[in-house]
């Protein structure tokens, strides 16, 4: 009988409006990234049921098979958003049911499509100990069985072979604890895309809440863009987004990197950026307001480790300062490139600096079978 090694796959992250890839590997100094690939895309309409998509997706899926940079044809993959549907459940086990059978019981009503349909999986589940025995929460994530298949098709197409699907979720945990260990306490962790945000709030033994939300780093450059009048140069609103930001918050001014440093309240570009972006920046704190809200809800005296922000928000100079001061939660801007190194002194390739490989990082953390 042969012995099964294991080893890293392809990770591809699919996001609305672009697609990460990347490959890791063992050294003696720790996991290394031996190649990335990005690629931007911008959809019309209702793209994500449009022949568009498709050949957008399979162009850039055949860039990555043909890559000298990854290893081998094997994929984990995280589906497109809008091909998933994500909820909690809370649910005991009849006696003659098995775990799986009262998930699906459970899950039934909350499904958008019948459940002969469906492919679901389950990132977290927790055994709760208070009142009745055999009683627990979960978090469910599910698919369509023929989107899975149309994308399983899609990646046969470009040479690849399609080995894990995974979830956001799952890949966003892996890398913090990768990074930061295992937290003691529970810990929120914030990824910022483009034009979308999930939130969580997870301990070691799983997720305690979950939300995707619309709200993403592309809101705050159009509204640079718009009061700057920049349009016709979007380049500079992120590069005022960096340089300025959330400066102007003196008080909240503690971040880490160039936003812990101190600046003239009086500056007019800090003061004007600062007063274009806070709106919005507030919806994102009213969000983990209520993420943090339905936890305590949910679990009693509960005490956070700390807030991470994860993606875009490395973009946002002092957001970290700025939630800290807001929520009183300890909270750091994570950029998990600055801590893994690339393989064999390869050359970073040519990519936007605020390009965020976080979730497709985490994702390729996950070992496979290799035989």
């Amino acid at each position: 009988m042969l012995n099964s090694k294991y080893r890293y796959p392809i990770a591809i992250d699919i996001g609305n409006q672009q697609l990460c890839a990347t490959q890791l590997k063992e050294t003696r100094k720790g996991l290394a990234v031996r190649g990335l690939f990005h690629q931007e895309f911008a959809f019309s309409g209702e793209a994500e049921s449009s022949e568009e998509t498709a050949e957008v997706l399979l162009s850039a899926l055949k860039k990555i098979s043909k890559s000298k940079q990854f290893q081998g044809k094997r994929v984990a993959a995280h589906l497109p958003s809008w091909d998933m549907v994500s909820f909690p459940i809370r649910f005991q086990v009849g006696r003659e049911e098995t775990l799986e059978g009262a998930i699906l019981r459970e899950s039934k009503d909350y499904l958008p499509f019948p459940l002969e349909n469906a492919v679901i999986d389950y990132p977290s589940i927790m055994e709760i100990s208070s009142g009745a025995g055999n009683q627990y929460k979960a978090t469910v994530t599910a698919t369509r069985m023929d989107n899975l298949q149309h994308n399983l098709l899609t990646l046969k197409q470009a040479g690849l072979n399609l080995d894990v699907v995974d979830f956001a979720v799952s890949s966003l945990f892996r890398l913090h604890h990768y990074l930061r260990g295992a937290p003691e306490n529970p810990v929120i962790l914030c990824h910022i895309d483009q034009t979308q945000t999930l939130i969580t709030v997870m301990k070691e033994d799983g997720i305690l809440g979950e939300r995707l939300i619309p709200w993403g780093i592309n809101f705050l450059l159009k509204r640079i863009q718009g009061n700057m009048e920049l349009k016709n140069d979007p380049h500079k609103s992120r590069v005022l987004l960096k340089h300025y930001g959330l400066n102007n918050d003196k008080h909240a001014n503690r971040g880490s990197g160039e936003g812990s440093a101190e600046t003239d309240p009086t500056d007019t570009t800090n003061q004007v950026i600062y007063q274009i972006i806070t709106p919005y920046i507030e919806e994102l704190v009213d969000e983990l307001h209520k993420m943090i809200g339905y936890v305590r809800s949910e679990e009693t005296n509960i005490v956070f480790e700390g807030l991470y922000l994860y993606g875009q928000g490395v973009l946002i100079r002092n957001l970290d300062g700025y939630i800290e001061k807001t929520l009183g939660i300890q909270t750091k801007t994570v950029d998990p490139m600055e801590v893994l190194e690339l393989s064999g002194g390869n050359i970073l390739p040519d990519f936007s600096e605020d390009t965020s490989f976080a979730l497709a990082l985490g994702l390729a953390m996950r070992k496979i079978p290799w035989l």
